[in-house]
């Protein structure tokens, strides 16, 4: 099988999967036009947070593979098999990437906010309040950037997460309230503003409900419809 080594030279994509640095699309090209196995091995995106592969066993149809994560290392992976043919491997990409996000936010295992202080036309993300959906009360986010749940705000540089000092002292237990509403789907708002103050959920919809470990019967794992 034929290594694509111009993909393995750094970036094989500046601002998708599919916008191919000029010598590594020609080297897919030219792979397509003899119609021979290949394989580009895992490539990144310089723009995005998102990888992907495209490799063919038998010189027939092609394969894609996208993985995704975010700051928490939440990934989100997905596969297609396509026609040999360069506009369709664009298309299972973009199909694949899709696929892929969407598993990364069933997988996620925090609810994020951010606190957003608007101001004459403009707004400022100030604050960022993260609630944990994984099992176990001590465990912190996952990733770099995050390292407590609730509030980020680091007033004194010691590690400790409360709200950010202007938020209305009178705001901040509604805040909170509502994004504990909002996770466990009890509030149907898609934002909460108090004055010039509004919280807004970074995700679109609310996460499906967990499964309880506790619900363990016998060898396997009994879901929430009763099924293991």
């Amino acid at each position: 099988m034929k290594l694509l080594k111009e993909f393995t030279k750094g970036d094989g994509s500046h601002w998708g999967l599919s916008d191919w640095y000029k010598e590594a699309e020609k080297e897919l090209v030219e792979t397509i036009s003899a119609q021979e196995p290949f394989d580009t091995d895992w490539y990144s995106s310089k723009k995005e947070i998102a990888s992907a592969r495209i490799w063919s066993t038998d010189g027939k149809t092609i394969n894609v593979a996208v993985s995704v994560t975010d700051d928490f290392d939440t990934i989100g992976k997905a596969e297609r098999v396509t026609d040999w043919s360069i506009e369709k491997i664009r298309w299972a990409l973009e199909d694949a990437w899709q696929e892929a996000e969407r598993d990364r936010e069933a997988n996620e295992e925090y609810v994020g906010f951010k606190l957003v202080k608007h101001s004459n036309e403009s707004s400022s993300w100030i604050e960022t309040y993260l609630v944990n959906i994984g099992w176990g009360e001590s465990l912190s986010p996952s990733g770099d950037y995050y390292h407590w749940w609730g509030w980020q705000h680091d007033e004194n540089e010691k590690g400790e997460g409360i709200p950010y000092p202007k938020i209305p002292i009178d705001a901040v237990p509604l805040f909170e309230k509502w994004a504990l509403a909002w996770t466990w789907g009890q509030a149907k708002e898609k934002s909460l503003r108090i004055g010039d103050w509004e919280m807004i959920p970074f995700r679109d919809k609310q996460p499906d409900k967990p499964e309880d470990p506790s619900d363990y019967v016998g060898m396997g794992w009994i879901g929430a419809d009763g099924r293991p």
